[in-house]
């Protein structure tokens, strides 16, 4: 236990331990639900790309002044934007893009300190001859580049659980189908269920014509009439066999959905 403490506390590894600490410390939190793990929004791209107006409007301001102010500024704008925007698109190369930043620092900190941790002393024993500042600035560095490769390999398999699915504008399901989950749909009272690619949707309808639609039944997405909160619908039975073939293209289905509703 003791030699593990002493390896820790060593440099270059005490460098990761401090903020593995921390690490740790907030994922114990969000176990007991103090926090959520979306406690910083957006990924470490989205980080380096927000950084930038800060950038251009403090450091430029402050050093130009005068007539140069405008040609300066030009030029610091571009060196700035072209770093930031490439330095976004270096973190989405390595895997990234569309992880949670806590998810990804944490990480790149258990990564970085477990080769710290691993080859630090054996390294530091091979590079004896070598001035020791040296030696540990530059085995925290390889730590810290080799750690956020492996981090970038190791979180990219974990996009796909923290994508975003947005729910469809009113003006996107016209022309759509959906199925009716009540017993009846009348002019006052209905609901309808909307596959949207994620959890679905559940839709107040109502149709002002007499109707058999019940449960199970499909229906077709006129419009939607905000005096009654509800999406105007129609059965598709009642489509000519013609008028069926459009409802496999969004854009045609909405026009036949305007369409329908002018007619009603």
């Amino acid at each position: 236990m003791t030699e593990f403490l002493d390896a820790i506390l060593a440099f270059p590894t005490v460098l990761f331990t401090i903020p593995l600490g921390v690490v740790v410390g907030y994922w114990l939190t969000v176990m007991v639900g103090a926090v959520g793990i979306d406690l910083l929004d957006g990924d470490l791209g989205d980080m380096a790309l927000g950084a930038q107006d800060g950038a251009i409007e403090g450091g430029v301001k402050a050093a130009v002044e005068g007539g140069a102010k405008a040609a300066l500024e030009g030029g610091a704008k571009a060196a700035v934007e072209g770093g930031v925007k490439g330095g976004a698109s270096f973190l989405e190369v390595l895997g990234f893009g569309g992880v949670p930043v806590t998810v990804s620092v944490s990480f790149v900190v258990f990564l970085s300190w477990l080769l710290s941790l691993a080859f630090a002393r054996p390294l530091k024993e091979a590079l004896g001859a070598l001035p020791g500042a040296l030696v540990t600035g530059g085995l925290a560095a390889l730590c810290l580049a080799v750690g956020l490769m492996l981090a970038g390999l190791a979180v990219r398999p974990l996009r796909p659980l923290f994508a975003v699915q947005q729910a469809p504008r009113r003006s996107e399901l016209m022309g759509r189908v959906c199925v009716i989950a009540s017993g009846r749909v009348d002019g006052r009272f209905g609901h309808a269920t909307f596959e949207d690619g994620g959890a679905g949707l559940l839709l107040n309808v109502v149709c002002d014509k007499a109707n058999e639609l019940k449960r199970g039944e499909k229906a077709l997405i006129l419009g939607y009439d905000a005096a009654r909160d509800a999406y105007e619908v129609e059965p598709v039975d009642w489509l000519l066999p013609e008028e069926v073939q459009h409802l496999k293209d969004p854009l045609s289905a909405a026009a036949l959905a305007r369409d329908r509703a002018r007619t009603r």
